[in-house]
């Protein structure tokens, strides 16, 4: 009783307990041989796997970009420089990537536009330059875009196209030659023999549409800077073919740079063609003032003016020169208010100072505007700075338009200035003799249309000189080249991932076994559901005898009995006079045949022992000894015969048996009755152990009656059939309903091994020596040889 109590004690402190570490590695443990399965067929995946690896590499170029904001100096070489908003290092790295450059890339290696691929049985690999065959297109519909076509080349030239996939025509069959022109619905091309060796008379290929091409590069490409504040970009490309991503890269560089140049050569080609127009009217102006002077001097023999007269043509010259400067601000005046209306998508304006124009306002003006205008193309109307971009335009526009108009009333009174001057020369000039006045007035002419032509090819040699010396802002520094292969470990990682999987699916099932059971397994289970202590363990057996433990007394089976009788004694502290009651959670638990067990085993000491079936409801103790006889406790409790005449003595069996009698109407007041009591008193009289076979007390209620008048009641629990969850709530209300005196016997264990001694050990209840096939395996070291018997197939 106070062992059961300590029991119960250490049942409410463990009732919580945690994870058991070594309870879940025993159980690993048990499923060995799943994870040596798993490990191996996860090995042998893994090995598939890597024989598909193909090794893939970084290639990467590196290029300077130029982060200089303004060129300094001459504010005359603005006009043929790039403006600011192109050398921000942001910027540049926007317009590298950019799908218009991309697309010019693309357009530039027509390598790019077809795939060919080698299949084996485990590896793809791309032929990019290496393939025995190379395609050209005429045509190609975009059906045929993105299918891989299979090409089956025969030796003597002659070749199918196929569709291996299926995604245009399963039955697709293309016949054709090498070199002889293709014409089909699906494409016009010619299959052509390449320098390489034919190894494989299966080639692959598949032709690529410009889109998917730049959507494929824009998407793989890695611009980066090789440190914090460098300016030294590098770009990478990682694939399985390494030579295109080097070609590639290498051109990007290149036609990068040459954009470059011809976005520093724009200003400068825009400024030449103003001149140019200028010049076209000046040449022909100057080409009849010229001729009008020589036809004048040939017909009137004069050489040379006077001196008076030459220092007033000197005058009217200068004033003429003066004119023709304000006519050139008039004409840049009137070329920036066209282009503020009508050309603002064309770039930027031509600067003031490239024709000689040093207006401060104004050059500050077109810096702005230029700068404005660079950035906003170098976005989108998706981009949140592009409607910033529209209005500093605008906001500049009214600016231009504000400056134009000043200019404009300071060039129309320096023009009145210039006029009162001339008109006072021309006075002067009237006074000269007939023939000066007019010598004067065409070589007057000619001067101005001379100057007006010599300024402007002066400016237009300085514009043709700085756009030879341009260079790009940009440099290249290394070429692309291979600089990391990025899957060397690939392959272990592959194989350290499938060995996981393969050692969790097993560890999975164990986990998902163990948590999904729901019945009582072990003592484990026992221990942690039940405040009641464990007494003892029963073995599974086939046999359907009875009384099984006396006709085979030496064997482990009936070696667990005794260990529970020897128990029992313990517990109530005495070797006879005993009375034990068995019941269950529910039927089917073996109960029955476990008292006609223990019986047995208590028979076996030379003691009088009886065997009371108190099961009235659903007796069974007469089916199992094959009794014809109905009477019994019943019958005794309605006193229709005496206790002694009902007690049954069956040949074969040690012991005495008292049956359940006619199953009666009211079972639950028989139970109850005064009478019940009084025949277990007069049974203690006559026999030393009183076995008591009852109803599931999970079911029905009458082994709450009888536990009282018992020394011992037994809890038997099936292993791998009593639901753990019932048993738990059961026995828990046992305790809260203060029965005491309950024990638990684990019945129906199939042993690992043979051996009983692992289902009691580790409670105590185990011997130096044992029984079933630890005994025959030492059986013949053993002493004690002689008292084993063979219980294996009972």
């Amino acid at each position: 009783m106070e062992e059961n109590k300590q029991y119960t004690q250490q049942f409410d402190d463990n009732d919580d307990s945690g994870f058991n570490l070594k309870e879940w590695i025993f159980l690993f443990l048990k499923y060995w041989y799943l994870f040596v399965f798993f490990a191996l067929v996860a090995f042998g995946l893994a090995y598939l796997k890597n024989r598909t690896w193909v090794e893939s590499f970084e290639s990467s170029g590196t290029i300077i970009i130029d982060d200089s904001r303004s060129y300094g100096g001459n504010v005359f070489m603005q006009g043929f420089g790039v403006q600011s908003g192109y050398k921000n290092l942001d910027n540049q790295v926007i317009m590298l990537t950019s799908y218009d450059l991309i697309s010019r890339v693309v357009d530039s290696i027509p390598f790019l536009s077809t795939d060919y691929i080698s299949k084996g049985r485990f590896k793809t690999r791309n032929l990019y330059k290496t393939s025995p065959i190379y395609i050209t297109k005429e045509h190609v519909d975009p059906r045929a875009y993105g299918v891989l076509f299979k090409l089956e080349l025969n030796k003597d030239g002659s070749f199918i196209i196929s569709d291996e996939e299926g995604r245009i025509n399963k039955n697709l069959k293309i016949k054709g030659r090498l070199g002889i022109p293709l014409q089909h619905n699906l494409f016009f091309i010619t299959v052509n023999h390449s320098m390489q060796s034919i190894d494989n008379r299966e080639i692959y290929f598949r032709l690529r549409d410009k889109s998917s091409l730049i959507g494929d590069f824009m998407s793989r490409l890695s611009p980066r800077f090789v440190a914090d504040r460098s300016s030294v970009l590098k770009v990478s490309l990682v694939s399985e073919t390494p030579a295109r991503d080097i070609d590639f890269i290498n051109k990007l560089f290149e036609v990068f740079l040459i954009e470059n140049l011809e976005r520093k050569n724009d200003a400068a080609n825009k400024t030449i063609n103003f001149i140019d127009e200028q010049l076209n009217l000046v040449s022909d102006a100057l080409a009849l003032s010229e001729g009008a002077m020589t036809q004048f001097r040939k017909s009137n023999q004069i050489v040379d003016l006077t001196s008076h007269s030459s220092e007033v043509l000197g005058k009217a010259s200068q004033y003429d020169n003066q004119k023709a400067q304000l006519k050139l601000r008039e004409n840049y005046l009137n070329y920036l208010a066209n282009y503020l209306q009508t050309n603002l998508e064309s770039g930027s304006i031509v600067a003031p100072s490239s024709l000689g124009l040093n207006e401060p306002m104004l050059m500050s003006l077109v810096a702005q505007f230029n700068d404005v205008i660079s950035k906003k193309n170098e976005t989108n109307e998706k981009n949140p700075l592009y409607s910033r971009y529209e209005r500093e335009i605008e906001s500049l526009k009214i600016s231009f338009q504000e400056v134009i108009k000043n200019m404009r009333a300071s060039l129309q009174i320096e023009q009145n200035d210039l006029d009162a001057k001339l008109s006072t020369v021309q006075q002067q000039i009237s006074a000269l003799p007939i023939k000066e006045m007019q010598l004067i007035g065409i070589e007057r002419k000619y001067r101005v249309d001379d100057n007006y032509y010599t300024f402007f090819l002066q400016k237009r040699a300085e514009a043709a000189i700085q756009k030879a010396s341009n260079s790009p802002d940009n440099n290249l520094l290394d070429k692309a080249r291979v600089t990391a292969s990025t899957n060397r470990g690939t392959k272990s990682r592959t194989t350290m991932t499938y060995l996981f999987i393969g050692l969790l699916i097993p560890a999975l099932f164990v986990v998902l076994k163990e948590l999904l059971n729901t019945t009582i397994r072990d003592a484990k289970d026992i221990e942690r559901n039940s405040p009641y202590q464990l007494i003892g363990t029963i073995k599974h057996t086939n046999s359907l005898d009875p009384v099984l433990a006396a006709n085979r007394p030496r064997s482990s089976f009936t070696e667990m009995f005794r260990v529970i009788r020897t128990r029992i004694e313990f517990i109530v502290q005495r070797k006879n006079n005993i009375a034990i009651l068995s019941t269950s959670a529910e039927s089917g638990d073996g109960k029955t045949y476990f008292n006609t067990n223990l019986a047995s085993v208590y028979a076996m000491t030379g003691q009088k022992t009886i065997l009371v079936d108190m099961d009235i409801r659903e007796p069974s103790i007469n089916e199992r000894f094959d009794i014809k006889e109905e009477m019994g406790v019943t019958n005794y409790l309605i006193g229709d015969k005496p206790l002694n005449e009902l007690i049954i003595k069956k040949e074969g069996v040690n012991y005495d048996i008292l049956l359940a009698g006619t199953v009666p109407p009211n079972p639950g007041e028989l139970i109850r009755s005064e009478k019940l009591k009084e025949m277990f008193n007069e049974l203690r009289k006559t026999y030393s152990y009183i076995i008591v076979d009852t109803s599931p007390i999970g079911l029905v209620a009458d082994a709450y009656s009888l536990a009282p008048m018992m020394d011992a009641n037994l809890f038997i629990v099936r292993s791998h059939k009593t639901n753990k969850a019932f048993f738990k709530k059961l026995t828990e209300q046992l305790r809260n309903d203060k029965l005491s005196k309950f024990y638990v016997i684990l019945n129906d264990v199939k042993s690992e091994g043979g051996s009983y001694v692992k289902y009691l050990g580790s409670y105590g209840y185990g011997y130096g020596y044992g029984y079933g096939y630890y005994g025959r395996k030492n059986k013949k070291d053993n002493q004690y040889a002689h008292y084993y018997e063979d219980d294996s197939e009972i």
